[in-house]
């Protein structure tokens, strides 16, 4: 889950060791599950807080995440991709995004505010004879395209993640991932695959769940100023999909849990 990884680099830049373990469950090995709620419990400094996340579907296609502070995405598909997702607070639409595909390909993601619409945020996903992709960012103002030498660079393994390196002329940062053999959450959602980065909270795109980050920062120079290894405990269910994710100790940590 890449919230772990973004909470324990800004926290502590320690390692973090843990071990994973199975839960024993009624579901059958082959059972096809939907994540239905995520409830998420942080800890920093020794204070403690939540959020509740509640998923509702149209079949496997994702209608809804509904966050318990308020706040709401809500999906559009246009066949079985995802082609618009609009962010609500209270009710009031906040930003919408819009998902462009060739070949069903994610070849452009654009960002609207609805606080300034003169004002876009462009994502444009390069694919690289490698089999790996960049993603470029730019600005979109007043319908004028400013491209940046930003770029994020994908690899991928076996359905998975495996390292993202964000690139702003010189290398910044890069994260590598190691993944476990069983079910990710997300894996029957329709669509979420084909988006590569589709939030800040979850890694959609993986097949497996991640159980080590390593996090390299660089300088300008492209020196290495930091090295952050976060390892993170599984629980899982019969048919092999988590159930539980955590990381950290008693004064700062994390933990979803994932009902189905």
């Amino acid at each position: 889950m890449k919230k772990i990884l973004c909470l324990f680099s800004a926290l502590s830049m320690v390692l973090i060791s843990s071990c994973s373990s199975d839960d024993s469950s009624s579901e059958s090995e082959n059972a096809v599950l939907l994540p239905k709620k995520i409830t998420e419990t942080l800890v920093e400094n020794g204070k403690s807080g939540s959020l509740t996340y509640t998923f509702s579907y149209d079949g496997n296609k994702l209608k809804e995440i509904a966050l318990s502070d308020a706040s709401k995405s809500v999906y559009t598909y246009t066949g079985d991709l995802i082609t618009k997702v609009e962010l609500y607070y209270s009710g009031i639409l906040q930003s919408t995004d819009v998902y462009a595909y060739e070949g069903g390909k994610l070849v452009s993601k654009i960002t609207t505010r609805e606080s300034n619409k003169n004002y876009q945020d462009k994502l444009t996903f390069v694919y690289n004879a490698n089999g790996t992709v960049n993603v470029n960012e730019s600005d979109i103002i007043n319908k004028q395209e400013i491209k940046y030498d930003t770029t994020t660079l994908y690899t991928f393994s076996n359905g998975n993640i495996v390292s993202s390196e964000l690139i702003d002329g010189t290398p910044m940062e890069k994260i590598t991932s190691t993944f476990d053999n069983k079910k990710s959450p997300f894996i029957n959602i329709t669509g979420v695959k084909q988006l590569l980065d589709l939030d800040n909270d979850f890694d959609f795109y993986s097949v497996n769940n991640t159980v080590k980050n390593v996090t390299v920062t660089y300088d300008y120079k492209g020196a290495v100023t930091q090295t952050a290894t976060v390892e993170t405990a599984y629980k899982y269910n019969a048919s092999n999909y988590a159930t539980e994710v955590s990381a950290g100790d008693a004064k700062n940590s994390y933990k979803l849990e994932i009902a189905y």
